[in-house]
């Protein structure tokens, strides 16, 4: 390996080059996934409860970039800033982005990845507590999360574990703990 990082985080060549990039729409392409979501699985909308107009800020602290997500169901809204740009929210999710997505999908366990300090949480905990309940309930993969369904899903799963399993061992990321 040409380059030691630090646990998990992306090489700093990397997120500078990120910066320079414009803010891409991607929160366009999530905001579309989390209502698809919504519409398959309300089930886990409702178990927010209080919290689904909550604005939660995930924030991947090797990427230039953070996330607003106001978890409303099928008005669900994600949204991305730079950095400098931040919004406040009420609650704030804090970590490598390769663990908050393994958080996604499952790898990772929210208390175990808290405990471990890879993960920090700020602001209203029982709002990411309800949160984090509702992830492990869903059990989602990230085929599922994007809409596909049949063999498109089976092939999607597979290449995404398979490229985010390389990825955790070339960032030298927390051991799976789910």
């Amino acid at each position: 390996m040409f380059f030691k990082p630090e646990r998990g985080l992306f090489p700093p060549a990397l997120q500078k080059a990120l910066g320079i990039l414009p803010v891409p729409p991607l929160g366009f392409a999530l905001t579309r996934a989390v209502r698809r979501l919504a519409r398959h699985r309300p089930d886990l909308f409702e178990r927010l409860d209080t919290y689904k107009r909550t604005h939660f800020i995930i924030d991947p602290i090797d990427i230039p970039h953070v996330f607003r997500m106001i978890p409303n169901g099928e008005h669900a809204t994600v949204e991305m800033f730079k950095r400098k740009d931040a919004p406040e929210g009420a609650a704030r999710i804090s970590g490598p982005l390769i663990v908050l997505l393994g958080l996604v999908d499952g790898t990772y366990d929210g208390d175990a990845v808290f405990f471990t300090r890879d993960l920090v949480i700020e602001g209203d905990t029982d709002a990411v507590l309800a949160l984090r309940n509702t992830m492990e309930e869903a059990d989602l993969s990230p085929a599922e999360f994007l809409g596909f369904n049949g063999r498109p899903r089976e092939v999607v799963d597979g290449a995404t574990n398979k490229t985010l399993d390389h990825l955790r061992r070339l960032l030298d990321a927390p051991t799976a703990t789910s």
